[in-house]
Formats: structure tokens, sequence, C-alpha cells
């Protein structure tokens, strides 16, 4: 009987670690996407989340990573530009299609959070991004994996550092 009791919170316990890497991926796409989206510069971005259970030299790679991706520059300059108006690129439609360009597919439902009604959106700068990811999908593709990748491991270590486990994350 304890045997039985035991197989079973061993499987509730593992069935936990995949919910919470699930939405650790889910999290990352989306924060990814964000970053995108007219949030500023990457760099002031990576410093406001600084995945803080990491190592410096994880965090220094994915900072290097996002910094090295091309034309990025051009999309930072035309947001700096218009930070003013409080513009954002990205329709739900639009970030679908950045990750459709990163051969990745993702549920539209959660994409929600970019079909904002309060949200006015700038269309060039919704095309400069789209031409941006086409310059290079291969390389924003890799720096989306990293990054969820790392964020998967922030989230494992905070896991396993809090006390109340799993509830911690809903």
């Amino acid at each position: 009987m304890e045997y039985v009791k035991q197989k079973n919170q061993n499987r509730v316990e593992n069935m936990k670690l995949v919910n919470l890497k699930r939405r650790a991926r889910s999290d990352a796409i989306i924060f990814f996407l964000r970053v995108i989206d007219n949030m500023g510069q990457i760099k002031e971005v990576m410093r406001h989340y600084h995945l803080k259970h990491l190592s410096n030299d994880k965090r220094k790679e994915l900072w290097y990573a996002f910094c090295d991706l091309p034309n990025i520059d051009k999309i930072e300059k035309r947001q700096l530009d218009n930070m003013h108006l409080n513009e954002h690129s990205l329709t739900s439609y639009s970030a679908d299609q950045v990750l459709k360009l990163m051969s990745l597919n993702f549920n539209k439902g959660k994409l929600k959070i970019f079909a904002s009604k309060d949200r006015s959106q700038n269309k060039e700068l919704a095309q400069l991004v789209l031409s941006v990811i086409k310059s290079d999908p291969k390389k924003y593709r890799e720096t989306l994996d990293l990054f969820v990748k790392y964020w998967i491991e922030d989230y494992e270590l905070r896991y396993e550092q809090s006390s109340e486990g799993y509830s911690a994350f809903l």
C-alpha cells in the first residue's frame, strides 16, 4: 500500500514539473515577442527581468545573443523614435506570423495579450519587425531557443528553492 502511495506521489510530482516546463516555455515565447514589440531597448528589458536564478555566465550569453540579433538595432531605433506615441507593432496575428517565420507553432489563444483594444498599432513598425525577422529567421529562432532554455532553467531553479513548490508559480 505504501509503495502505491509513493508511486502516485512521484507521478504527481513529475506532472507538476512537466506542467511547470510547459508554462515556462509559453511565458518565455510571449516575453520574447514582447521584447520585440515596442518595450524599448532590449538592454533595458534584459536588465528589468534578468533571470536572477541563473549564473552570470548564462545571463551574459543570453544578453549577447539578444544584442547580436541581425538588424535588431533598426527595431530599437524605430521604437525609441515612437516611444512617446505608446504604439505597438504586434497584433495577435502578426505575433503568430513572427513565430511562423521562425518555424514555430504556438497556441494562438496565448497570443491574445497582443490583441488588446487599448493598444494602438503601428502597421509600419509591424512590417519592419516582420522584415527584420525574415532577414535571418534561423538566428532569431536560435536566440529564442536559448531564451526558452534559460527561462525554463530559471523556473526549475525557483521551483527547487521554493518551499511551497509548484504552487508558488500558479
